[in-house]
């Protein structure tokens, strides 16, 4: 008995995809974790050697994205207004190559493989026309057939809580014998995604574990950043952060308001204090789930669009902690004063010189494991803070990358550290003091 089973599918894209899933999760990251799945399922569906696995395409455009991500896969275009008119074209050209053609949904990656084979077996024994592996929402993640029935899918509303009982009563006026294999559950919203997170197997799935066991949170301390926090929030989630925290630290415009409008959580930290407000941030960012911590400054200066190479070696397990270095990327011009350059490389130098470590810069613009923030135990309250995160990383032997960062010039507004001497010099007594501090306490340990 030959079966052919087509995975039907989207091209992944944000807004697009799996937007019942946003939020919890940002339109990028609800598009990300659809690819994931997707490339989890057909390779788990094509390593077995009882079926044939085509992919059933959206729409021709997607044909040259499908072609290259499954080069070995067969392509076959969906065709029909609606779900039940692609199912009826899908199926029925699956029979033009072999006995038995499946349907398959692409919203099920941890289904157990036992449950195909006992639809398969439904259909193997004779004596049903056509099988259906239900789902918990009353819809099916699965429907074979072994002869053209195209009522029972042109003729139901799908998506809708009874669509099993539509088919079976539909199947009935034509007189076709419908089957029911077990039932599983499809990932459409929060709740299904967090069944999922719980019980995922990273061996059966290894690039849907590794995205839902990252969950990013970008921190944003901001004082009086309201020409600036709208567009930060924005861009973040757009390039996909899971959840934003802005710390209003004390300010006197509307940045909580629009932080709020925007898609942030904010949370509020009067006290001012950068180290205080990145405390507040992570500790709510970590309540919340998030197991990188992602902190960037409020004011535009750092570019959001680059946060995927801030984390990837922390997704890669390839750092513990890891610093958006300007001294390695672009600096506009008039973005960063003689003063605070002098200060950073001074810094830098000291840091390089008690730890051992490579470094060039001490930027705002860094991501760290939920875990050893954490473990750190951060006491900074000041502008110390990124630098004692450095110090108590390598004092401790974690693993410590520098990337390329850009620093552009505030939007508006004008900057806490570099838009003064005065302010470049307090902040710079900071970090001197904190590596030197530190120091000391390292060796005394």
């Amino acid at each position: 008995m030959s079966r052919v089973i087509f995975v039907m599918a989207k091209r992944p894209s944000p807004g697009r995809t799996k937007t019942r899933l946003v939020p919890p999760l940002s339109p990028a990251a609800a598009s990300e974790l659809y690819e994931a799945m997707l490339l989890d399922i057909v390779e788990r569906l094509t390593a077995r050697d009882d079926v044939a696995v085509h992919i059933a395409v959206d729409e021709p455009s997607s044909i040259d994205w499908f072609a290259r991500t499954f080069p070995d896969v067969p392509l076959t275009v969906q065709v029909g207004t609606t779900l039940g008119e692609r199912l009826d074209t899908v199926l029925t050209h699956g029979l033009s190559l072999a006995d038995q053609a499946y349907a398959i949904s692409s919203d099920s990656p941890d289904l157990p493989a036992s449950h195909l084979t006992e639809l398969f077996a439904e259909l193997d024994a004779g004596d049903a026309d056509a099988v259906l592996g239900p789902t918990e929402d009353g819809g099916y993640w699965a429907i074979g057939w072994t002869r053209p029935l195209g009522p029972i899918v042109r003729d139901v509303t799908m998506s809708t809580p009874t669509v099993v009982e539509d088919t079976l009563a539909v199947a009935g006026t034509i007189g076709a014998t419908v089957a029911l294999g077990p039932a599983w559950y499809d990932v459409d919203d929060g709740a299904d995604l967090e069944r999922l997170s719980s019980s995922i197997d990273a061996e059966l799935l290894p690039r849907t574990h590794r995205l839902l066991g990252k969950r990013i949170g970008a921190v944003v301390p901001a004082l009086d950043e309201a020409g600036n926090i709208e567009a930060v929030v924005h861009d973040l989630l757009a390039n996909g952060v899971d959840r934003v925290v802005v710390v209003d630290n004390g300010s006197t415009d509307d940045t909580a308001a629009l932080a709020h409008a925007a898609g942030a959580m904010v949370v509020s930290e009067p006290i001012r204090g950068y180290g205080r407000a990145c405390a507040a941030g992570t500790a709510a960012a970590i309540s919340d789930g998030c197991t990188v911590i992602v902190y960037i400054d409020g004011d535009r200066s750092s570019r959001p669009s680059e946060i995927d190479r801030i984390v990837q070696p922390l997704l890669d397990d390839e750092a513990d902690l890891v610093l958006g270095s300007r001294m390695l990327g672009e600096i506009e011009p008039g973005a960063m004063p003689p003063h605070q350059r002098f200060g950073n490389r001074v810094t830098s130098a000291l840091m390089r010189w008690l730890y051992r470590i490579e470094v060039t810069d001490l930027g705002p613009y860094r991501a760290i494991r939920s875990e050893l923030i954490t473990d750190l135990q951060m006491s900074e309250m000041t502008f110390g803070w990124p630098t004692e995160m450095m110090v108590k990383t390598a004092a401790r032997g974690h693993r410590i990358v520098e990337v390329p960062a850009s620093w552009d010039r505030r939007a508006s507004g004008e900057s806490k550290v570099g838009g003064t001497v005065v302010g470049s010099l307090k902040a710079g007594w900071f970090l001197l003091s904190v590596t030197l501090r530190h120091a000391r306490a390292a060796r005394r340990g």
